[in-house]
Order: structure tokens, then C-alpha cells, then sequence
């Protein structure tokens, strides 16, 4: 079955419910007595999973701030990417690059390369050469919680590029300040929420019968967040459960090995109709070709976290992946030099509004060739910053 045929079976079964709900209106009490049965269950469940792909649709979106601020000027800002091999740390560096360009900033690039040994290193390099900010992309703090310490003991104002303070797991803030994507949400919360989208989407697509392979970040602080929120939302739904677990390890990815235990994942779980890869750069890089490799693309829903435009053209192709958490990531790494703008100014760091919503080939798909972004945020930076 297709998966928009299985959409249009959710469809179906709501239509049917309300055709029957309509028919007993003239119904007796001892009818209405019965309404705990099977077939009432099933009416429930199918709403239920519909009402969970509407949330996946809706996801949660906020806008940039609006409050003017002056960017400081001679600031010489460093980048840190987690792994420029990766496009969801290469394509957030590059707009940390891009937004810091645009108010006139001194900006330097150092790549990571997916380990934290020379995460490590770009830190110290940047305190060499005495940066003023550091904005790390991807990485937790807790990560490489020695070099954040030496930072802040050099007087470097270090802004989070979407992970976590070491406050985070109970140490001690050793930044200036993380990233305030949504009102009144933790960056655990963001990723949380994450997982929980993804797993609305199954819900919902497969009609509340998703059987998962579900494959987990080992490595950073935010992939058990992210699988902690998937698997939280997925026990809401009684006819869903996951079959298989694949951990996953940045050494996988740089080894070239994933695609291979991913293959042998699917293979030895004949009985999965449904993939949550938590990265979204991991399906242009191997993945999605395993998927259609399989001989079973047409029969698994497969959704990812955070990805770009490669991501939207694989979903637009039926390539290999059907839908993605969507997240404007470039909106993110304009946000983190705005937060690193009002720390240097003296002033509070404010909400930066990039959320997410589930993407999907009838939802939410920007124009081809375009990455997901539903706000201009570029012009509103611009114009909160007078530049």
C-alpha cells in the first residue's frame, strides 16, 4: 500500500464514522449501551491518529524578535561547526557565517569534524586567537566541558548554535547564553518535541498501526532527548510499537558504515512499516538509497529530524524518505549571532521563534530547490538590527 493510500484510508474510516455516528442519531438505549465495542474502538483510534497527524502539520512556530538592538562593532566571531561532512552542521554554520557578514563582523570557520577532540581544539584555537564569540554548532557543552570552562575563563562570550549549556545535565553554565528557540522551552524540551512530531506523523499516516525501526544518536546530549519524546508520544497509540532499535554513533557515519547497518536493520525486521532516523543528513548520505534499495519503499514511512533542501527533494522524488521534521535551520544560526548581538549589548537574550512542523509531500513542502523556511526572518533580522 502506497502511502497516500494510507492517508486516504485514515480518510476513509473518519468518513465512515461520521456516516454511522449520523445514523444513530435514531439509535436505542440499548444500542447506546453497546458503544464500548470493537468497531466504536476502532472509529476512536482512527480519529485519534488523525487528530496526531493534524498536531505533526501544525508542529510549533514562533517568529523572530522584533526588538531593535545596535550589532557592536571590531567583534571577531568563530563558528564552530560539529562536522562540515554533515549537512545539518554545515548548513547551520554557514547561516551563523552569513548573519554575523551581515553586520560587519570579522568571521572565522573551524570544522569539528563530527569528534570531539577537535571540537575541542577549535575552542582553544578561537581563545588563541582571541575571538570575542564562539557560537558552537551542534555540540553540547557537556561535550567538551574542559575547553567551554577555558573559554569562559578567557572572557569569550560563548552563545549555543543549538545545544545544550552544561547547566543542562546539572554542571555549571559555562556559556553566556544558549539559544531561546520557543517561549518557555529548554533546549531538552526542543529536541523532546522533535521526537514527538515524528511520532504524530506515524500516527497518524499509518492510521495508529506504525510498526517502527527506530534509529538513536548515541553520541550527543540531544539524542536521547530526541528518542525520549519519539518513543513517549508513540506509547499514546495503542496500535503502535517498536519493532527494532538501531543505535547510531558519529564513528558509524564517518566510517561510511551506517547505510550498511541500516540495510541489515531493515532486513532483519521484515515486519517494520515505519523509519524515524533522527538526523535528517544521515538520508541524502546513504540512507535514503538503502530505502529503495530494500525493495520496500513503497510499503515504509520513513521520516527524519533536522535536514535541509536535500531532504525536501528526496520527500518531492519519493526517494527514499517521506517526510521530515521540518525545521528552518538556517533561521537558527541567525538567531544564535541575535542572542550573541543582545549578550555582548548588555541586554537579555530574547525568544528567536524557529520551531518545526512535520513536512511532508502534501504538507508544509516548500518550492523546489528551496530549504524550509515559513518566515523571512533574514528581512526581520535586518531590520531589528538596522543593517
Amino acid at each position: 500500500m502506497t502511502h497516500s493510500m494510507r492517508r486516504l484510508g485514515v480518510t476513509a474510516v473518519l468518513t465512515l464514522a461520521a456516516t454511522v455516528g449520523l445514523a444513530a442519531c435514531g439509535s436505542t438505549d440499548e444500542d447506546a449501551v453497546s458503544s464500548g465495542s470493537p468497531a466504536s474502538t476502532a472509529d476512536s483510534g482512527s480519529a485519534a491518529a488523525a487528530d496526531a497527524l493534524q498536531v505533526a502539520y501544525e508542529g510549533r512556530m514562533g517568529t523572530p524578535p522584533t526588538t531593535a538592538t545596535t550589532p557592536p562593532e571590531d567583534v571577531t566571531l568563530w563558528a564552530i561547526s560539529c562536522g562540515e561532512q554533515i549537512p545539518s552542521c554545515s548548513t547551520p554554520t554557514a547561516a551563523v557565517q552569513e548573519a554575523a557578514e551581515a553586520v560587519g563582523w570579522d568571521v572565522r570557520l573551524c570544522d569539528g569534524q563530527l569528534n570531539p577532540n577537535g571540537w575541542g581544539d577549535c575552542v582553544r584555537q578561537a581563545i588563541s586567537a582571541d575571538a570575542d564569540v564562539i557560537v558552537p554548532v551542534g555540540i553540547d557543552c557537556a561535550s567538551i566541558q574542559q575547553p567551554f570552562q577555558e573559554a569562559k575563563a578567557a572572557g569569550v562570550t560563548v552563545i549555543g548554535g543549538g545545544g545544550a549549556d552544561c547547566d543542562e545535565v546539572g554542571g555549571e553554565a559555562l556559556w553566556a547564553s544558549e539559544r531561546i528557540q520557543l517561549e518557555g522551552m529548554s533546549v531538552r524540551d526542543n529536541f523532546e518535541l522533535q521526537g514527538k512530531l515524528a511520532a504524530d506523523w506515524l500516527i497518524g499516516t499509518t492510521g495508529g498501526e506504525a510498526k517502527v525501526l527506530h534509529l538513536v544518536f548515541t553520541d550527543p546530549l540531544w539524542g536521547p532527548w530526541l528518542a525520549e519524546g519519539f518513543e513517549e508520544e508513540l506509547a499514546t497509540c495503542a496500535g503502535c510499537e517498536i519493532v527494532g532499535t538501531l543505535e547510531v554513533s558519529n564513528n558509524d557515519v564517518m566510517t561510511g558504515a551506517l547505510p550498511q547497518k541500516f540495510s541489515t536493520a531493515l532486513l532483519q525486521a521484515p515486519d517494520v512499516d515505519s523509519v524515524f532516523v533522527p538526523l535528517g543528513g544521515w538520508m541524502p548520505a546513504g540512507l535514503a538509497q538503502a530505502v529503495v534499495s530494500s525493495g520496500r519503499s513503497a510499503d515504509l514511512d520513513v521520516i527524519s529530524g533536522l535536514g535541509n533542501v536535500a531532504n525536501m527533494e528526496l520527500i518531492r522524488s519519493d526517494g527514499g524518505q517521506d517526510a521530515i521534521v521540518g525545521y528552518p535551520t538556517q533561521w537558527g544560526g541567525w538567531g544564535s549571532v541575535d542572542t550573541a548581538i543582545r549578550v555582548l549589548n548588555g541586554e537579555e537574550p530574547l525568544v528567536q521563534g524557529d520551531g518545526f512542523q512535520v513536512v511532508d509531500a502534501e504538507h508544509n513542502l516548500p518550492p523546489q530547490g528551496q530549504d524550509f523556511e515559513p518566515v523571512d526572518y533574514r528581512a526581520a533580522y535586518q531590520e531589528a538590527w538596522g543593517v
